[in-house]
């Protein structure tokens, strides 16, 4: 496994390979099997697999929550390389992001919902990195997971509008055994509160079932498991609500004929955790 921490020798390695299908996978680091899994796809659909680790500072609107990200490059590059991975993209900020840097890119569709609302220039970030990050790898294919909805449909937006040579592959979400579905941040839950969080898959699933049964009723159900949620242990929820897929648009009456999510954000002991399923 090749591992690079500068933008020239990256281009250099990737010139090299050229002629391969190449398979990218972003991440943050603080990897879980989540990640991993997206690795073996990767593999199993491209010739050469590029996985870069970068705390894009850019899409934290909440500058205590960036510091507190769980950083682990070590134990990060051991799996990566137990996995097979030919390459490491491995940048400090400065090198993706020098002193005079003068650009940004700003979404202005699919972004005043759900995450967009309460994390304001979170997906600005998202969309700077993400192009920049293209720019410097040109894969064939980037390996994005559905627990991130908002940020799949914003990536797939962004690489048609901005005519990017880049094929976005949506690999569903990867749980824990408990239904929880894996994030780094999960990683900041004590025991107890894996447990409790376990309950985000158990209620989307409950709406899922009855919402399909009771199309009409969504305010009520959506109402009822919120209140459900605050009862036990959940001090906030962020968000709750039913979507189309396409668009991002909300709905209040549920139809076979438009392919809809749930989506939810809370927060437990101050870590804040979301999800999605589809109806």
């Amino acid at each position: 496994m090749i591992i690079v921490e500068n933008i020239s020798k990256i281009k250099s390695e990737i010139q090299k390979i050229s002629d391969k299908k190449i398979a990218f996978v972003p991440t943050m680091g603080a990897l879980h099997d989540g990640h991993l899994v997206l690795v073996k796809k990767a593999q199993e659909i491209a010739d050469i697999v590029v996985v870069s680790i970068f705390v894009n500072k850019a899409q934290f609107n909440d500058q205590n929550d960036y510091k507190n990200y769980p950083r682990q490059n070590l134990e990060d590059l051991k799996k990566l390389e137990n996995a097979g991975v030919d390459l490491v993209f491995l940048p400090s900020d400065e090198e993706m992001f020098a002193e005079d840097f003068a650009f940004k890119i700003i979404p202005t569709k699919l972004v005043d919902c759900l995450c967009g609302s309460s994390r304001p220039g979170h997906f600005d970030g998202v969309a700077l990195v993400v192009t920049k990050l293209f720019n410097i790898v040109k894969p064939d294919i980037a390996i994005f997971g559905q627990k991130d909805f908002q940020q799949l449909s914003i990536i797939k937006k962004l690489v048609s509008d901005l005519n990017l040579d880049v094929e976005i592959f949506a690999h569903e979400t990867f749980r824990e055994k408990n239904g929880l579905a894996m994030s780094s941040r999960n990683q900041r839950l004590s025991k107890d509160n894996k447990i409790k969080a376990a309950q985000i898959f158990k209620i989307l699933s409950e709406i899922k079932n009855e919402v399909r049964k009771t199309p009409k009723n969504i305010d009520k159900i959506l109402s009822e498991k919120s209140q459900e949620l605050l009862k036990n242990s959940f001090e906030k929820i962020d968000y709750l609500e039913i979507r189309e897929e396409n668009n991002l648009k909300l709905i209040n009456e549920f139809n076979d004929e438009n392919p809809a999510r749930i989506f939810i954000a809370v927060y437990l002991s101050g870590i804040r955790l979301i999800d999605n399923l589809p109806l």
